[in-house]
Order: C-alpha cells, then structure tokens, then sequence
C-alpha cells in the first residue's frame, strides 16, 4: 500500500512532527511512505517561538517541501504532487484551524481513489479562533476517516461532525528517547540535583499549561518536602518575564532550575531521568505527549483534571490526579504522590504503557 503523510515532518520541530515520524515508522516495513511538508510552516511573525526548526536526525524519508499554508499559490502544486504519486492513503494531522483552508483545499480536490484520513489532536483548540469550527468543518469534509487520541476530543468531535462516524484511538508512548544514557543518580549529578526531589515540568510553555499555578505551589510543597526542587524546562512561547518573577517573588531562586530553551531529542532522557515527578499543571488539555514520554521513563505523573487527562494518569497507580485546578488542590496531589509506593508506582507504568503502542495505532488507522 502506498501511504502518503500531509504535514510536518523533519526539520520541523514539534509534537506532531514528531508523532508523524513515530507512526510513519511503523507503516515502513509493509508499505512505501511519502511525505508532504512544508516549504515554509507559519510566518514569523505568526509564530511565537525562538525557531521552527530542530536539530533532530532526519529519520530519511521520501519528503516533498512544497506546501506553504499561508500561500494559495503553493496549494495547488501540492495537491499536483500527491495526485502524480496517487498514494491509497493520505494521512493528515490536525491540530489547530490555521492550516484547514490549505487542507481542505488540497482535499477536495484530490484523486477521488486516493482515501483521506484526518488524525485530531484538537478540536477545542487552547488558542481561540476565529470561525474555528467553518474551518475545521470545511478542512474535514471529504474525509474517509476521523481518528481522534482521547475520549474529549472524541466528544468534540461528535459535536461537530453529528453524522460522521469517528474513531477513538489513542496517543502512543514516545519510545524514542530513552537510550539508558543515564540512570537516576547520574542524571541528578549532572545537573546538579543530587538529594533532590526533583519536580519536572516539560514542553512548550503555553499559558494554558499552567506553569504559573504550579509556582505558586511550590512554597507550598517546599514546606513539607524540604528538598523538592522544580525542574522546569522548556522554550516560553512569548515573554518569560511573568514566570522569572513569580519565582523571584515567592524566594524560589534556590528551589527552581529554569531551562528556557527547546530541548533537542538526544537530551530529553537527561531531564526525565534526573525527575523524581512529572507535574502537568494544565489548566485545560486534550491528551499529552508528554505523559507518552514520562511513561517510557517509569516516570510518574501529578497532573490537573481537566481534558482526558485522567484517563491516562490512573490516580494511586501511575500517578495523582489533583481534585480541582488550584494551588492547594496540586500541591495536596504532589504531596501525596510521594507517599506513593515508589516500586509498586513502577510496575503499575510498565503494565499501563503497554496500552499504548505505536503498532496498535497503525492497525486501527488502517483498520
């Protein structure tokens, strides 16, 4: 079978490309794979991060970079190129209405054999926009298939597409970080930490992340568990300034470690190795990546309730979920996530990231 993929893909950088990537692989060994990408992503000044570009190692597939979404002139030369390939399959992801007018355009007016397959991260996007769902509406219509990755964006889904049938599956486990490069001890010397309860929070810092409830935590967690240390790394979209305060207002200097830059793949391991905890202060979410990647670390998690983020943070076995978005509701969740059996918190994750493969996605895209 011949699989086409719209979308990024190396150099970009991200959760979707990387997803992309991950989920391409498993497809590789039976049937021939082609990329559509992006000439250029999002316009500068459009884009909130330092750079849309990674230094990952080009996984070496077939790419064509020729779409650029805010230009109708390259649209239609994508749609030629697909079409000369004529894959059975093109696999589309979705993620935020910016990109619906270039996708639904090129949909429609594709090989009518070729079958069109929309995988939704997000339908109930975190950043508001504009005719958001004429958008998502027009991107999707000519869809064979809508393959969501959690129950709330199934939900959503259904609002917006009464008549259509949808298919819940599932965001796999990153498997592709942990190399046994580290191990708890030396990861924690490396960076500093040794003696300490290390709290990670990791990924692109959104607003809706919540990193700002999860500082006003702290002070909180520091007076109970005396040698907890927040670990917090990641690239701020914007400006930093609001979260260098907070923690210089609360006299955090000593008890936060700050790494505000987009972390490369061969040092992911570093900082999920080096935590004794990851904390998801989200104050709303579809599914998380990241959990995919604390999962592969036996790594447990402490996140809010909100989205389908207690369907993968299984409360007392994997992690904690907190009872409400607030800062004694996450620091009580914290605190009770470290009185959690450390070896019994382990065998849970080994047994619960088993749900959660890569192959089994495939099987159900293709199904």
């Amino acid at each position: 079978m011949k699989i086409g993929f719209l979308g990024p893909i190396f150099p970009y950088r991200g959760g979707i490309a990387k997803f992309s990537t991950l989920l391409a692989g498993e497809f590789q060994a039976q049937h021939s794979i082609k990329f559509y990408s992006f000439k250029h992503q999002y316009p500068k000044l459009f884009f909130p991060g330092k750079n849309q570009i990674s230094e990952s190692t080009d996984p070496g597939f077939d790419v064509t970079y020729d779409l650029t979404p805010y230009n109708p002139l390259t649209w239609n030369s994508t749609k030629k190129n697909i079409n000369k390939w004529n894959p059975d399959v093109l696999i589309i992801n979705y993620w935020i209405p910016f990109f619906a007018p270039a996708f639904g355009y090129i949909s429609k007016r594709l090989n009518k054999k070729i079958k069109i397959y929309y995988i939704i991260h997000n339908i109930d996007f975190h950043e508001k926009w504009l005719f958001a769902k004429s958008l998502t509406k027009y991107a999707m219509r000519r869809a064979d298939k809508l393959i969501t990755l959690s129950n709330s964006v199934n939900t959503d889904l259904k609002k917006l597409f009464p008549n259509k049938k949808t298919i819940k599956g599932f965001h796999p486990v990153y498997n592709c970080y942990n190399n046994d490069n580290y191990f708890s001890d030396s990861a924690k010397a490396k960076l500093q930490l040794k003696g300490k309860k290390v709290i990670l929070f990791f990924g692109f810092i959104k607003p809706y992340k919540g990193l700002e409830l999860l500082i006003r935590s702290m002070p909180f967690v520091l007076s109970e568990i005396t040698n907890s240390h927040l670990l917090i790394v990641g690239e701020v979209y914007k400006n930093s300034n609001k979260y260098l305060q907070l923690i210089e207002n609360y006299s955090l200097k000593e008890n936060v470690t700050f790494i505000n830059r987009y972390v490369k793949d061969d040092e992911v391991e570093l900082f999920f190795k080096a935590a004794d905890l990851l904390v998801l202060p989200y104050l709303q979410a579809t599914q998380s990546g990241v959990v995919q990647i604390a999962y592969d670390m036996n790594l447990g998690t402490v996140a809010t309730p909100v989205g389908s983020l207690p369907d993968i943070v299984i409360t007392s076995k994997t992690g904690i979920i907190a009872r409400e978005v607030s800062v004694p509701a996450l620091k009580n969740a914290i605190i009770e996530y470290f009185n959690l059996d450390p070896q019994t918190l382990r065998n849970n994750i080994v047994k619960e990231r088993k749900k959660y493969s890569w192959n089994t996605l495939a099987d159900l895209v293709l199904a």
